[in-house]
């Protein structure tokens, strides 16, 4: 004979892959008729761009192309040029079982290039990428409440849990056409650099409605004879509504956004002898929904009649879920003792990821900014530098976290002043967003059964003394006599979970 429990599912996160392939970017290339030949080469970049994202059939595909921009000094006018190349890449992951609802990360990293001129018209490029790839699903856990069965005494455990309500991911584009104002006109495009951030969003009823904006770079010549770059800076504003059910104004949100590509040109307008830069990107928005919810589980279980025997499972339980997203300025002073500068040309930072450490109620951020400065010397020569600025940031949580979810952050904005003794000011702030959670263990019972033959030996009186210590349980003195715990409360005038005192107590028999 088996006993009823009443099953409540109760969702989670739960990560179907999570791998990494590293990618080589091998290419020789000779430069085109109209780039001048090269004198020294500066820097070598490569930038992957994930253009197609797609799971299905148990195979996760991912495509995209590695452009290669290499910013060289030329041999003929001693300026700053570039020449660009692009290579795809396609890589194709396995997963066992196809989950209904899921979200695909897909983010690349950079892990060394090395460039070499064979000669002042051929380049041979070597270096590698790291394609990180991780599915997420909707999964379920489910907990055991008691029913309503007069032969079974129940003892029961109230638990909260963060229950996982809702997911949604989509893909987007977003960009605008820039007319410059202001500066010389767009002739050459030396370098670009796009960065996504979310501004802010908005929940609506199985919806999300969500606000961001593009910080654009582009380093550009306004002639072919023109002797130093000119750099723009702008914001390009964009907004997206996110299909999300289950999504309501008491879930938490943890929203993500992600550049998977980005393109800029030129483009004739007729309109205008100034020539428009078109800036084309495309983005990924996640949502993960989380609601509290309450649910009673059984602890432990025993019959009046019978002698049951019970299953027992031990679970890990998302109990909170907290989302901690705001902004801080990072100021450091960096020291350019190799090479005295005269004047910066293009200053930018590319931002590695979030190391979250959690030590109870604190989450410490560390990560790192790679700052690339492209810049003249004393003697009006283009030279390019790196520096790396370690930094560290300490959040407050509302909550005892145990367990990181996500972490993401990026760099809103970037200023710079040359300062004396040939040192370089810099003021950075950074956007995060960590999502944080506590877990808890606990052992629940999962079934309860009984042979109709095994049956509980009844005592023949109808009421037994038992002397009680002190902190002794009722459940464990009802359990242990096969009675109700209720049944001994009333009959003794007490009402509590353990005895604070030495007592004897009145057991009634069924």
């Amino acid at each position: 004979m088996e006993f009823n429990l009443k099953k409540t599912s109760v969702g989670e996160l739960s990560t179907v892959l999570d791998t990494v392939s590293e990618q080589p970017v091998d290419i020789d290339f000779t430069l085109p008729d109209y780039c001048p030949d090269i004198e020294k080469i500066l820097r070598c970049k490569i930038t992957p761009k994930i253009y197609n994202k797609n799971l299905s059939g148990g195979q996760l595909q991912l495509d995209g192309t590695t452009v290669v921009t290499v910013l060289y000094v030329d041999a003929q006018n001693n300026t700053i040029r570039a020449c660009e190349q692009s290579l795809p890449f396609s890589a194709s992951f396995q997963l066992k079982d196809l989950p209904e609802q899921y979200i695909v990360d897909a983010f690349t990293k950079c892990e060394y290039v090395n460039c070499r001129a064979l000669s002042k018209r051929r380049l041979t490029v070597h270096g590698a990428f790291s394609l990180y790839a991780k599915v997420s699903a909707k999964s379920s856990i489910e907990l055991c409440s008691p029913d309503d069965d007069d032969a079974l005494e129940y003892n029961t455990k109230d638990i909260k849990c963060a229950s996982l309500t809702s997911l949604g991911q989509e893909q987007f584009s977003a960009g605008d056409e820039l007319k410059i104002t202001g500066k010389p006109p767009v002739e050459i495009i030396l370098d670009s650099d796009v960065r996504a951030c979310i501004t802010d969003y908005k929940i609506i009823p199985d919806r999300l409605m969500l606000n961001g904006e593009l910080n654009v770079r582009i380093l550009y010549l306004s002639s072919p004879d023109s002797p130093t770059p000119q750099q723009i800076d702008c914001l390009i504003p964009f907004n997206k509504i996110l299909e999300c059910e289950g999504l309501s104004e008491e879930s938490t949100a943890c929203v993500n956004i992600s550049l998977m590509s980005f393109d800029i040109r030129l483009k004739s307008d007729i309109l205008s002898e100034d020539p428009v830069v078109d800036v084309d990107s495309r983005l990924c928005a996640s949502v993960v929904g989380y609601t509290s919810v309450t649910v009673p589980i059984v602890l432990d279980a025993y019959s009046t009649e019978y002698i049951v025997e019970l299953e027992k499972n031990q679970l890990t339980l998302p109990e909170e879920i907290c989302v901690l997203e705001d902004s801080f300025m990072q100021k450091e002073t960096l020291s350019i003792d190799d090479a005295p500068i005269a004047e910066i040309i293009d200053f930018r930072c590319e931002h590695t990821a979030l190391s979250p450490i959690i030590n109870g109620s604190e989450i410490t951020l560390n990560s790192k900014l790679n700052i690339c400065i492209l810049a003249k010397d004393s003697e009006e020569q283009p030279i390019y530098l790196e520096r790396s600025v370690e930094f560290s940031k300490t959040l407050e949580t509302e909550i005892k976290c145990n367990n990181i979810l996500g972490a993401d952050s990026c760099v809103s904005s970037l200023s710079y002043r040359l300062g004396d003794n040939n040192t370089i000011e810099l003021r950075a702030e950074i956007k995060y967003c960590v999502t944080a959670g506590k877990t808890s263990n606990c052992t629940m019972v999962t079934m309860i059964s009984a042979n109709e033959d095994n049956k509980v030996k009844k005592k023949s009186c109808a009421l037994t003394l038992y002397y009680a210590e002190a902190g002794e349980e009722l459940w464990n003195i009802a359990k242990c006599y096969s009675t109700r715990r209720k049944m001994i409360c009333d009959e003794n005038g007490i009402d509590c979970e353990e005895l604070s005192e030495p007592m004897m107590l009145l057991i009634p028999t069924i």
